[in-house]
């Protein structure tokens, strides 16, 4: 492989020899200080020439580079798809050479190249035969900095973020796995780099670069968030991509909180707890599912209060028991909860009840007062019944209105207790009886 200075000598050396070529100059990485230096660095070349046409029609004068591996004419591909060109102005050559160095070379007219130069800060003049190009500052990459967003700017991102996550939802459910992987990679992810990206520039003063894709966020991340960040590219499963989402829905979530405070903007809480409750209940809908059911998977900050909606529920359903009963074992089943299998009825004014379940055996479906009989205790009962083929349950015989929804929802009496199977509320329920009952799918 040759070095970097036999390249230049070459690249240098070549147009002094050529009277067609009056000037040359560089870009990219290798005239950016802050970009890392390796041996995958391109040579990015303009030759400012006094005309294209020539070159382009003795295509072999690209030989003095040395021989080439493959490569790819850039304008000449546009001109064949049917886009406007400049071959008179612009045209260039992408070489993957033998010896490893890839070199990008450009032919550009003076006027065009004027025009280049003054709008690319990260431009070094390496020759100029005729000292025509203008006086340009020191190569710095600082029209690549991240940029202090305005705040309509910043809101704009968290909405589109969690208003793709509908389009997400939905491919996954129809298992269009395709449009799912292409709707997170490039129309989601964007906006996930974005807020990174200003999450880097309040850290930084806004005064560096992340790199295209954010290649250079290592830079400034923790190895924590950067291991984050490699979790929200999926493998290629539907279930892996839901997880994938998952990980980057919360992510964003904590960043644009972040940001908000760091930029004095106020995050739209509301929008983004709504977006994400909608997709969680997505992900939980069966296949063959006839509406769209607002439950989700129980997260741990729900314990508090779908523990509070156990408690009331249970007063209210058994009178029948002390309530002293079921404030004993209060705290019991809140910790117990921390370790279940539950879902959540939510919808835009909050839980409004749960589901208890494990391994097929039904702790229990409970509902907040105000809520009963509007289809929360069908709507997570459904669930349950899409994740299991078959559902047992204990209920006291005196809890007619459960009994009764319980058989409406197919289950069937298997067994009858003479009296409770708890040790302890016995005084309290002397002569009760409770039934076994059991769903199958059928």
């Amino acid at each position: 492989m040759r070095s970097e200075r036999e390249m230049m000598d070459l690249i240098i050396g070549t147009a002094e020899r050529e009277d067609r070529i009056r000037g040359v100059y560089m870009n990219g990485s290798r005239t950016n200080r802050n970009a890392p230096k390796d041996i995958f660095q391109d040579y990015d070349i303009v030759y400012v020439v006094t005309e294209t046409a020539s070159f382009i029609e003795q295509e072999s004068w690209i030989d003095v580079f040395g021989e080439r591996l493959y490569m790819q004419f850039p304008e000449k591909m546009d001109g064949i798809l049917g886009h406007e060109c400049d071959f008179e102005n612009c045209y260039g050559y992408l070489m993957q050479l033998a010896d490893g160095n890839r070199l990008d070379l450009h032919l550009q007219t003076l006027e065009y190249s004027v025009k280049d130069m003054k709008q690319d800060r990260l431009c070094i003049v390496l020759l100029d035969k005729d000292k025509a190009f203008p006086q340009i500052p020191p190569s710095t990459d600082e029209d690549h900095w991240v940029k202090r967003p305005l705040e309509e700017e910043y809101l704009c991102s968290c909405n589109e973020f969690w208003w793709l996550l509908n389009n997400m939802g939905k491919g996954l459910w129809r298992g269009e796995i395709t449009y799912a992987m292409d709707m997170l990679n490039f129309y989601v992810r964007p906006e996930f780099i974005k807020m990174l990206s200003w999450y880097v520039g309040i850290h930084t003063y806004f005064s560096s670069s992340i790199g295209k894709s954010g290649k250079y966020l290592y830079k400034f991340l923790s190895q924590d968030k950067m291991e984050r960040i490699l979790l929200t590219y999926p493998a290629g499963n539907p279930e892996s991509v839901w997880q994938s989402l998952f990980e980057m829905c919360d992510f964003f979530d904590a960043l644009a909180r972040e940001v908000g405070r760091g930029l004095g903007y106020a995050y739209n809480e509301k929008e983004a707890h709504n977006s994400r409750l909608f997709l969680d209940c997505t992900y939980e809908l069966p296949g063959d599912a006839k509406e769209i059911l607002m439950v989700r998977r129980m997260k741990e900050q729900d314990v508090e209060e779908i523990a509070r909606i156990w408690l009331e529920a249970n007063m209210e359903a058994h009178d029948f028991i002390s309530e002293d009963y079921w404030l004993g074992n209060y705290e019991a089943v809140k910790n117990q909860l921390y370790e279940s299998e539950a879902y959540v009825y939510e919808d835009h004014e909050g839980i409004q009840g749960f589901a208890g379940i494990n391994k097929g055996y039904l702790e229990g479906i409970f509902v907040k007062g105000s809520m009963r009989s509007k289809g929360v205790g069908k709507a997570l009962m459904d669930i349950c019944k899409s994740k299991y083929f078959k559902i047992s349950l204990h209920v006291y015989c005196k809890n007619k209105k459960a009994v009764n929804f319980y058989m409406r929802e197919g289950f069937q009496i298997n067994k009858r207790y003479a009296e409770a199977r708890t040790d302890d509320i016995k005084s309290d329920l002397a002569g009760c009886t409770e039934f076994e009952m059991i769903w199958q799918k059928e």
